[in-house]
């Protein structure tokens, strides 16, 4: 779904981030300093702005560990004012603020920069804005956690009719041969 010039791929890096963390098996793919900066050339192009010379330290690291947990619980959130605190609390702390940004091929649209020039700066700002965004022209219903036995991982529905449970066709496969095979035993006792 295109929720808007600026948020498809600022939404699946901020699901990427939330995701980084598979709480389910407790692999952290965001493991060392060297990964996050891995993490952030794979979407460099959603941090428009950012200095490429800052280089991730644990200290960066830590922090944008505690800014995916923070992500997260919107995608946990029981009703839309909690979802908005938590995405305006995120804002805030990053001094997250609109430009007019014109480049490339896409004309004029909105980037949100940070106020300061922090990794988890650069982040929260964009994957806050991001996910608000979706808020905004979507509603709270199109955040979703995967409904798979042993998966957790934070989704975006951009389904016509809003009934995705889980969050790739591989969870969704497993879960239908797991009901599959479930039904052929108890039909064969």
């Amino acid at each position: 779904m295109d929720f808007s010039h600026y948020t498809d791929d600022t939404v699946k890096m901020a699901t990427d981030l939330i995701n980084s963390y598979e709480a389910a098996s407790g692999v952290d793919r965001l493991d060392t300093p060297l990964a996050l900066q891995a993490f952030i050339d794979a979407y460099a192009e959603c941090l428009p702005g950012r200095d490429p010379t800052v280089v991730p330290s644990e200290a960066d690291l830590a922090e944008v560990r505690a800014l995916r947990a923070r992500l997260r619980a919107v995608f946990e959130a029981m009703d839309e004012r909690n979802a908005a605190q938590l995405l305006n609390d995120v804002l805030a702390h990053v001094g997250a603020r609109p430009q007019v940004s014109v480049h490339g091929d896409r004309g004029p649209h909105l980037h949100f920069e940070p106020g300061g020039n922090r990794v988890v700066d650069w982040l929260g700002a964009a994957a806050a804005m991001a996910l608000a965004m979706v808020l905004v022209e979507a509603g709270l219903d199109r955040f979703g956690i995967c409904g798979s036995d042993d998966c957790d991982d934070a989704f975006v529905d951009a389904s016509k009719n809003r009934s995705k449970s889980y969050c790739s066709t591989t969870c969704t496969t497993r879960q239908n041969v797991a009901a599959h095979r479930a039904r052929a035993r108890s039909r064969a006792e």
